[in-house]
């Protein structure tokens, strides 16, 4: 057969491998049948698989990581084996990932996220005395540092006078400062008190059974995260790892968890040494530049801290989990904190990103805020780099019911042209039972009235998919981008004269070479 038959082939049947992968929405008191029943309706509608999500919703009876709950995964794991489906695992119920549902934090307390936060006092001096900072009753709470510095506005200090002033064993803190305003500063450390959404119907954001988040920027908490979950699927799954498992789904990690609240700093004990490293005087006097205006340098002490706090959850994260993947035979896939994030994406085998929440819209293509434009192209140029076949996304969640056939195409479009090819929708759901049709709608599963049209929606983004993939990228244009905020400007202007590009971050800049005079990475 010529390669243009070939072709032709393909694109008319492509191989389901490229079909979508819905996330689908275990929310509820579920049944073998209706389960069974459920992933036949999807592999009637051409997906290629799906995501077994545990959401709020999901029955006490059943429970989270139980041996019932094992039990249906394995049964929906199987179903798909017979069905030539693969499904790809989620680490977490329901998210941000790294707490398996408050377990690590039940295991070990100490191991819940945690913080910096400030406490002010002014003083004019001339001045001598005591002071002695309470952050409140948190028997947990310990003091990082205590900074004096002179006032030269409003929230803005002289950082030529910063200096760290002694306590002691009482946490009471002496100062002697000449004339002038002055404004001390003590930095301690703390719980975040972030949470993660669960996945029974008390644990949803801002309830106090809300699930705590644990502290993923150390590696003990990280391997035990890993034991309750990503251990147990391998320990219930094995002989299907590699074959009809083929990913695990990792969901915008938060060194801070969710609902935090407060003016908070990402933290771990043992942390100041990963910022020292990347500063060129001491942190310690440095730490009020987090909360306030300490001079010219301030942007570059928060671009350094947020630096360290990627580096670190890299280290305990994003790495170890990417191992484990590799370890068992399957691919780490899922997305990254924040949209214009590019630089953990290399632990990725699929690194993607997410769209939900309108972040671009037909009439709003930029949508409400920028750096979510950069969200897909920041995926598939992590894929470049990294030389992986898979870049997808998350796709269509908390759109609304009022997400229609036109924009979920329009919104399919916007992600194929920047380079994306592979669809993970959000979501299909078990149940729209009682509020749960409420759930980061819309359902584009089984209760949409347009699911009977679905497999037309699913055979395109198949034809494109498979199109777009195991071929070479042509691009002649790099953008040279810090990989943890990636420049929206230039990105845009390429955009608008439909020039395609890629962008390069600090790890592809260092593993490009020159080949004829032209810069060739990825």
């Amino acid at each position: 057969m010529k390669p243009t038959d070939q072709l032709r082939s393909r694109f008319a049947d492509p191989p389901r491998e490229f079909g979508f992968i819905p996330f689908w929405f275990w929310n509820d008191d579920l049944s073998d049948a209706e389960l069974i029943r459920q992933i036949r309706e999807l592999h009637a509608k051409g997906c290629g698989g799906f995501i077994p999500h545990a959401r709020i919703g999901l029955s006490r009876r059943l429970g989270y990581l139980t041996p019932e709950f094992f039990r249906l995964v394995r049964l929906a794991v199987e179903e798909a084996a017979r069905l030539g489906m693969k499904v790809v695992l989620y680490d977490e119920g329901a998210y941000p990932s790294g707490s398996a549902r408050g377990g690590v934090v039940a295991h070990n307390p100490d191991w819940a996220a945690k913080c910096l936060t400030p406490l002010y006092h002014r003083v004019r001096g001339p001045a001598k005395g005591l002071w002695r900072p309470n952050p409140g009753r948190a028997l947990t709470a310990h003091l990082v540092a205590v900074v004096a510095a002179r006032e030269t506005g409003n929230d803005s200090l002289d950082p030529d006078s910063l200096q760290c002033l002694a306590w002691d064993d009482h946490e009471l803190v002496r100062y002697d400062l000449p004339e002038g305003q002055w404004r001390l500063v003590a930095v301690w450390e703390g719980h975040s008190g972030g949470t993660i959404r669960g996945v029974f119907e008390e644990e949803e954001d801002g309830h106090a059974l809300a699930p705590p988040a644990a502290d993923i920027l150390r590696n003990d908490a990280v391997s035990y995260f890993i034991h309750l979950t990503h251990d147990a699927y391998f320990a219930n799954l094995r002989e299907h790892f590699g074959k009809t498992v083929v990913a695990m789904f990792t969901d915008e990690p938060n060194p801070l968890g969710r609902c935090n609240g407060g003016d908070k700093r990402a933290w771990t004990p043992w942390f100041l040494p990963d910022v020292q490293r990347l500063w060129d005087t001491d942190v310690l006097r440095w730490l009020p530049a987090l909360w306030l205006e300490c001079g010219p340098r301030t942007a570059a002490f928060r671009w350094t801290w947020r630096k360290a706090v990627q580096r670190r959850l890299e280290d305990t994260f994003y790495r170890p989990i990417s191992d484990w993947c590799t370890g068992h035979g399957i691919a780490l896939t899922g997305h990254a904190g924040e949209s214009n994030e590019m630089g953990t994406l290399r632990h990725f085998h699929w690194p993607g990103q997410d769209m939900v929440w309108r972040y671009v819209t037909p009439d709003r293509p930029q949508g409400t805020e920028p750096r979510h434009a950069l969200a897909a192209k920041s995926a598939s140029s992590a894929a470049c780099l990294g030389r992986r076949r898979f870049s997808p996304t998350e796709v269509f969640g908390a759109y609304g019911w009022s997400l229609s056939f036109d924009e979920m195409k329009w919104l399919l479009d916007w992600h194929f042209v920047r380079g994306t090819n592979l669809v993970f929708p959000h979501a299909a759901f078990y149940s729209i039972r009682g509020r749960r049709a409420y759930e980061s709608e819309p359902d584009v599963g089984f209760h949409n009235v347009a699911w009977p049209y679905a497999g037309l929606l699913g055979d395109y983004g198949r034809r494109i998919c498979s199109l777009f993939s195991d071929g070479e990228l042509v691009c002649r244009t790099g953008i040279v981008s810090d990989a943890d905020d990636l420049s929206g400007e230039a990105a845009l202007l390429l955009h608008r004269v439909q020039q395609d590009f890629v962008f390069i971050d600090d790890a592809g800049l260092l593993a490009s070479g020159v080949q004829d005079g032209k810069l060739v990475a990825g």
